[in-house]
C-alpha cells in the first residue's frame, strides 16, 4: 500500500491498526517519491530484548573480583 504523506498525517492511527491486523507494509510517499515505509513488529515475550543478546560472545579471562593492575601502579609520586 502506497500513501502519500499528507493523507498518512490525517489517517495515521487508522494506518497503524489495519498494519498491525494485516501485517502489511505501507510505503509513505512525498511528492510521488518513496520516502519511508512502516512494517509492523512482532511482538516478543522478553521484557528486555537487550537482555542476553549477546550471550556467548564474549569470554571471561581470569577473576573478575582482582585489579587489572598492581596497587603500585596508582601511587602518585
Amino acid at each position: 500500500m502506497e500513501i502519500n504523506a499528507a493523507e498518512f498525517r490525517v489517517k495515521c492511527f487508522k494506518i497503524l491498526d489495519e498494519i498491525e491486523k494485516t501485517r502489511r507494509e505501507v510505503i509513505i510517499t512525498k511528492r510521488g517519491r518513496p520516502v519511508a515505509k512502516l512494517t509492523h513488529i512482532e511482538q516478543r515475550d522478553e521484557k528486555d530484548p537487550l537482555l542476553g543478546a549477546l550471550s556467548g560472545f564474549g569470554k571471561t579471562m581470569g577473576d573478575l573480583t582482582e585489579p587489572l593492575t598492581v596497587h603500585s601502579d596508582w601511587e602518585v609520586d
